[in-house]
């Protein structure tokens, strides 16, 4: 090991006071377990690939334009994979096809413009081969230069900093292999998705406290950060608050300052645990006697069927038509089309109102990318034809996976305006649906496990068990 001088700073110990002791030696077993069987995953995507080593950048500081301040960092999902250390600047994971272990290259220099720079949890560190070096030439040192230039090395990372050659920088093939398996997720990941959405349970019933106040959007987010112990840059996403019409807006994250009389609310916020996310949408009424409280419900009562609905080898076309059907049953049940379930999907009017898919692959990317390939090799999973806007998740339902699923229905003006003027408008009561406009819309979603044995683990209705008055409805 590279010596470093005996003065440095201390680091900053990743830790949550929340664990028990007992918690957290399950954690280290589970991270430990979760290292080993990534490290023979990827050994045998290398052998298949072709190369013999592969190295994975956290990445650096990136630098506004033409001024002298950093953008927040925050570490690449291929990085936040192994560890969760995903605020450390200038780090690398090495390993061969061959190594028992995988080597953690943590870059040492002292630097006084930034706070001391995170540390492994107690004993993830155990995990690794750990290496701290000074300056970048100790890594290619290290690995030896020879390596480096032959073509054999894979390199993860935004930058080229180790000049490998271009076609084993990114290289696409070996980039598909490891998306595809990030679909399935260890016992670890599972676990760190799970937290993060026990960590935000009390921070959504917190930003619905706010928002009964009367607060504005920012007050709102600013509780919701209060509650779950983050800033802005901590979260996985900017958080969505959208009251009243702004809940029509689906990433709704320019934040009025100013408070308006409320009528409805919608939330969409995760938690970061360990570089895995939560992503979590809840939907509130401020009058919970009002026609859209009673579609809050119905809407909720809907998800969960659409999350039973779901299991091992469902096609996920199929569970989107289901999806498809549940929203006509709510837009008829409340008078707000002028035609049956099964005409509104025949005509596609019911898609109006439904602007988006059922969910995605949650993971250390909120929208992890492997849901489009068909197999390990990157090919793509035939689009369909009846919905080809459904590239993310168009195959099967596979064992370990984690999905969200969130349907929406919206009121959103442009969609609405554009449609009254096409032959099919008379499908639509427009004075029913007028009403429904100042509320803005309704998405409810929760995160989902798909167990090997076919149980469906609903991680955040598990968390919000606790919290039951702030679970879909107020």
């Amino acid at each position: 090991m590279i010596d470093i001088s005996s003065h440095k700073r201390e680091t900053q110990v990743l830790s949550y006071a929340a664990f028990s002791a007992e918690d957290s030696t399950q954690e280290v077993a589970l991270y430990h377990q979760h290292v080993t069987e990534k490290l023979a995953g990827f050994q045998k995507i290398l052998i298949d690939s072709g190369y013999d080593e592969l190295l994975i950048a956290s990445g650096d500081y990136k630098m506004h334009f033409q001024d002298d301040l950093f953008y927040p960092f925050k570490a690449n999902p291929y990085f936040r994979e192994w560890t969760p250390l995903n605020k450390r600047t200038g780090s690398y994971i090495h390993f061969t096809k061959n190594s028992v272990k995988p080597r953690l290259f943590l870059l040492c220099a002292e630097d006084i413009w930034h706070t001391a720079r995170q540390s492994l949890p107690k004993g993830f560190d155990a995990a690794f081969d750990i290496v701290e070096y000074l300056v970048l030439d100790d890594v290619t040192e290290s690995l030896t230069k020879q390596s480096l230039s032959s073509g054999a090395v894979a390199m993860i990372s935004e930058v080229n900093t180790l000049n490998v050659p271009s076609a084993s920088f990114n290289p696409q093939a070996l980039l598909n292999c490891i998306d595809y398996q990030r679909c399935a997720k260890t016992a670890y990941e599972q676990h760190c998705v799970r937290q993060a959405n026990r960590l935000a349970a009390p921070a959504h019933a917190s930003a619905y406290q706010t928002f009964m106040t009367g607060a504005s959007e920012q007050e709102i987010c600013a509780a919701y950060y209060q509650a779950s112990h983050t800033t802005e840059s901590d979260m996985p996403y900017g958080v969505i608050a959208g009251v009243n019409e702004h809940a029509a807006v689906l990433h709704h994250y320019n934040l009025d300052k100013q408070a308006v009389t409320p009528r409805s609310f919608l939330i969409d916020a995760g938690i970061d645990y360990n570089g895995y996310a939560s992503d979590i949408t809840r939907t509130y009424a401020y009058d919970n006697q009002c026609a859209f409280a009673d579609m809050i419900r119905l809407m909720d009562q809907k998800q969960l069927e659409l999350v039973a609905a779901g299991g091992l080898d469902k096609g996920q076309v199929e569970i989107h038509e289901l999806y498809r059907q549940k929203m006509a049953e709510v837009l008829v049940a409340f008078n707000l089309l002028t035609v049956s379930v099964e005409q509104a999907l025949e005509s596609k009017v019911v898609d109006l109102f439904m602007p988006h898919g059922l969910g995605h692959h949650l993971g250390s990317n909120v929208h992890d990318k492997g849901g489009q390939f068909a197999n390990a090799q990157g090919d793509l999973n035939d689009l369909s034809e009846k919905y080809p806007a459904l590239r993310r998740n168009v195959g099967s339902m596979r064992a370990n996976q984690i999905y969200t699923v969130e349907p929406g229905l919206y009121f959103i003006p442009t969609r609405l305006q554009a449609y009254s003027k096409v032959e099919l408008s008379g499908h639509v009561q427009w004075s029913e649906v007028e009403k429904m406009i100042p509320y803005g819309g309704i998405r409810i979603e929760d995160n989902i496990i798909l167990h090997a044995d076919g149980r469906l683990e609903n991680m955040t209705r598990d968390a919000f068990a606790n919290y039951a008055e702030y679970s879909a409805v107020s």
